[in-house]
């Protein structure tokens, strides 16, 4: 019984004829041999035929034997099985061009057609949720069922970091939340090349610097999106803070005055007393100018503008007008002269 692949004219293998004999002691004797057809075996490599042996002496008297040779397949094919490879977690393990694909599937009977086979085990867990490993088995199986099985080992892990987009810088009014995101602006397209949905950016606020005035700054918030395996993205958007809104305040009623009341008692005239800033300035105060006299319908009837003006710390001004009316509507005093007699020669225009 030989091997598919030794050779049936080696008769170092297949055994030789060395003892022909003649009775005449012919010494040249040398028997020969013809192969029969073959018998397909239990399996494509395998078969067997009738080796007929023939030895004939010089007076043509012939012997002739028959030698089985089976042919098997006991050799299993052979394959180099690819490297341990690492992939990351959004690579296909089933692409063979990242893995590694067997390509030297070879076979001792020549079986062309011969292609490795493979199944992956179950998942090892990693270091971390995206992280994993698994055994991917081997086989490659010829014509009579001889196997050869060998194991990769296939590593998964996450080096690489989540994306998103960082909101772009914005200016707020010193009135604004700067932790309302509608406002400053939000991380929205969280994503991560393993799929993590639950990924949720977050961020912390550096200290402020002063802006050009006492309501103004700015400050860096930092937007940072961790992973499930600890992988990193940190990006920073600027927010800054300005004053640009006047403040408020009710300027005081138009008011009429006698003319002998002091048009800087503000008891009289009306005061501001309701000065506010959408910053919260506790400190405003504000204050007057008066324009020119228009003279009224008599000496001593008149009407001016008062100015009002309240300014916050970033410059911001507000300005209303309070007309100030003086009027006379008071009749003037006098001692008339008490009762007097005069004699009759007397003058009465004599005051």
């Amino acid at each position: 019984t030989l091997e598919c692949d030794q050779d049936v004219n080696d008769l170092t293998v297949t055994g030789d004829v060395t003892d022909e004999a003649d009775n005449c002691g012919n010494a040249a004797l040398e028997a020969t041999y013809t192969d029969g057809a073959s018998t397909a075996g239990s399996c494509a490599n395998e078969s067997s035929f009738i080796r007929t042996w023939t030895v004939t002496d010089a007076c043509g008297n012939t012997t002739t034997q028959e030698q089985t040779i089976n042919i098997e397949d006991t050799t299993a094919p052979t394959f180099t099985v690819p490297t341990a490879v690492t992939l990351e977690c959004d690579e296909d393990v089933n692409d063979l061009t990242v893995t590694g694909d067997v390509t030297d599937e070879a076979d001792n009977c020549g079986n062309a057609v011969l292609e490795a086979t493979y199944t992956d085990g179950n998942s090892t867990a990693g270091s971390c949720a995206n992280a994993s490993s698994f055994i991917r088995t081997w086989t490659l199986t010829d014509a009579c069922g001889n196997t050869t099985t060998q194991e990769q080992t296939i590593n998964i892990e996450d080096t690489t970091a989540p994306t998103f987009t960082v909101p772009t810088a914005v200016t707020l009014e010193c009135d604004q939340d700067i932790t309302d995101l509608t406002v400053t602006g939000d991380v929205s397209d969280e994503a991560d090349n393993c799929g993590n949905a639950a990924l949720e950016a977050t961020y912390t606020d550096g200290a402020s610097t002063a802006g050009s005035c006492a309501n103004a700054s700015s400050f860096i918030r930092t937007w940072t999106l961790t992973d499930a395996c600890g992988n990193d993205n940190t990006q920073t958007q600027t927010i800054n803070i300005e004053d640009t809104t006047a403040p408020t305040f009710t300027v005081p009623a138009a008011v009429t005055l006698e003319c002998d009341q002091d048009v800087n008692d503000l008891t009289v005239t009306g005061d501001v007393t309701d000065e506010a800033d959408n910053c919260g300035n506790a400190a405003l105060e504000a204050t007057y100018t008066d324009g020119a006299s228009t003279a009224g319908s008599c000496a001593n009837e008149s009407s001016f503008i008062r100015t009002w003006t309240v300014t916050d710390a970033c410059g911001n001004t507000t300005t209303q007008e309070q007309t100030i009316n003086i009027e006379d509507t008071t009749a003037p005093t006098f001692t008339v002269p008490t009762a007097v007699t005069l004699e009759c020669d007397e003058d009465v225009n004599d005051l």
